[in-house]
């Protein structure tokens, strides 16, 4: 698992506007989290709705289209982890990055 990297997870349960049933999920967490936090990853889910919001970072990758939905940061533990889809490119992980950063204030 490395950053970037694009996984179909399972996070029920959810509470409110949260992301449910199964989806894509890019992890966002570094390298180097990933390596010493092993039972967890950071990231963000993907949506096949465009909802035409700025902070909805489209995502291409083969045989999935669609909006990283920046807003939902979450942890996760790895037992959610269904499967690997693929890996985004790094303007698409730097674009995401930028939408974190601004919300986290770094």
């Amino acid at each position: 698992m490395r950053t970037g990297d694009v996984y179909w997870v399972r996070p029920d349960a959810v509470i409110g506007r949260e992301q449910a049933g199964r989806r894509p999920f890019v992890i966002v967490a570094s390298d180097l989290y990933l390596s010493v936090v092993d039972s967890l990853a950071l990231g963000v889910p993907i949506t096949r709705t465009d909802r035409r919001w700025p902070n909805h970072v489209h995502v291409d990758l083969p045989g999935l289209t669609g909006f990283a939905m920046t807003e939902q940061l979450r942890t996760l533990s790895r037992n959610r982890f269904d499967g690997y889809i693929g890996r985004i490119d790094d303007v698409t992980l730097g674009a995401i990055r930028e939408w974190l950063a601004d919300y986290l204030d770094f």
